[in-house]
């Protein structure tokens, strides 16, 4: 889904293994580019604020004790600290934008 030129950013480290994310980040936030072939879980966890847009493909989310599915074309916000987990279905597409500059490390 993503062009070429969006592949050449730096990938960063993830946890997720088989998911792609590319980096774009400023001393004032950061926005990651998810690719995920293959689905992922992610664990309940906090930090700052983030938005959400999905590209392509199905996420469920819980956000603060609160299920639901988000789709193509939806968009998702989580608060401060609001504790947050995920089950990405298999080829989707998430662009997401952080308030907090390290949030996410590029790989060596």
């Amino acid at each position: 889904m993503f062009p070429e030129w969006v592949k050449k950013l730096p990938q960063i480290n993830t946890p997720f293994p088989g998911a792609v994310g590319w980096l774009m980040s400023s001393p004032h936030g950061q926005v990651v580019l998810w690719e995920f072939p293959h689905g992922a879980e992610v664990q309940p966890h906090r930090h700052g604020p983030q938005l959400g847009f999905v590209l392509g493909g199905r996420t469920v989310m819980t956000i603060e004790g609160e299920t639901r599915a988000w789709l193509a074309g939806e968009t998702f916000a989580i608060g401060d600290q609001e504790e947050h987990s995920a089950v990405v279905d298999p080829g989707t597409f998430i662009l997401e934008i952080f308030e907090e500059s390290d949030r996410h490390k590029a790989r060596s």
